[in-house]
């Protein structure tokens, strides 16, 4: 089985990602994320720093965590996070992990301790701008069933739905108002990257994730990283621009909406 192989299978959870020398995390942050916000490739962006460790959906109850649980032979939540965090823990001793505020909130629930144990946890909130296209990209997704991908798949039939995007832009605003609603009530106050300043300038946004982590940047220590083919296209561009036209909104431009604040 080719390295591709395992990639495509196990997308980024197999064991060919492991760090080679487990390592117990003396710093770690979590990557508070919303559905299409942005957070997977801010998560890859700074995986292959080498140094911020390896960032990713390890409390996602629907996917990533029923096969790494499995594969690390857990036998509780607990054990479960020591296991994980000795192979995801970059030599440095930095653990890093993304997570939607469901899984959060099970993961919270399921092992009480996490925090404490993982050691002053930081956080990184991803906001994306434009929520329309956030909300576009979710409405695509949960169409399709695609998440990510490493290879150029065959086209779903895909239909526009003004109602169903507006749900979209609903669920967008739970996930949204649940992280600051958490980080208020806790008197968190998590480093905020907007999604379009990561695209604008990867290498800035990287600067600061290190900085709040503190964590020097090292260019020896950068590793491959598997990339995911991106799914926007024409069709997203098409769904924005009709969805703008329907609800009388610019036609050009990022939107967000009057719920639309950050931490």
């Amino acid at each position: 089985m080719t390295q591709q192989t395992l990639y495509t299978t196990h997308g980024y959870i197999g064991a060919v990602l492991d760090f080679e020398r487990p390592t117990a995390p003396t710093k770690a942050y979590l990557v508070a994320s919303s559905f299409r916000s942005g957070s997977n490739h801010l998560c890859l962006t700074l995986w292959e720093t080498g140094v911020l460790g390896a960032p990713w959906e390890y409390f996602n109850y629907d996917n990533d965590k029923r096969f790494m649980y499995s594969r690390l032979a857990a036998q509780s939540p607990g054990d479960y996070v020591r296991k994980l965090a000795a192979c995801r823990t970059s030599r440095n001793g930095v653990f890093g992990v993304k997570a939607h505020y469901r899984h959060f909130e099970v993961a919270l629930r399921e092992y009480p301790p996490l925090l404490e144990v993982l050691r002053d946890v930081k956080f990184v909130y991803i906001n994306r701008r434009d929520k329309i296209a956030q909300a576009v990209s979710l409405a695509r997704a949960l169409q399709t069933g695609a998440w990510y991908t490493f290879t150029q798949s065959d086209r779903f039939p895909l239909f526009y739905s003004r109602e169903f995007i507006d749900e979209c832009v609903e669920e967008v605003r739970k996930q949204a108002h649940s992280w600051i609603q958490w980080f208020r009530e806790r008197n968190v106050t998590p480093l905020t990257v907007h999604y379009e300043s990561l695209l604008a300038d990867p290498a800035a946004t990287v600067a600061s994730v290190a900085n709040y982590v503190g964590v020097e940047l090292d260019a020896a220590a950068r590793l491959q990283i598997p990339r995911m083919v991106k799914q926007s296209d024409g069709i997203n561009q098409e769904w924005c621009a009709r969805y703008r036209r329907d609800h009388n909104l610019p036609a050009n431009g990022e939107h967000s909406y009057a719920w639309d604040v950050t931490p």
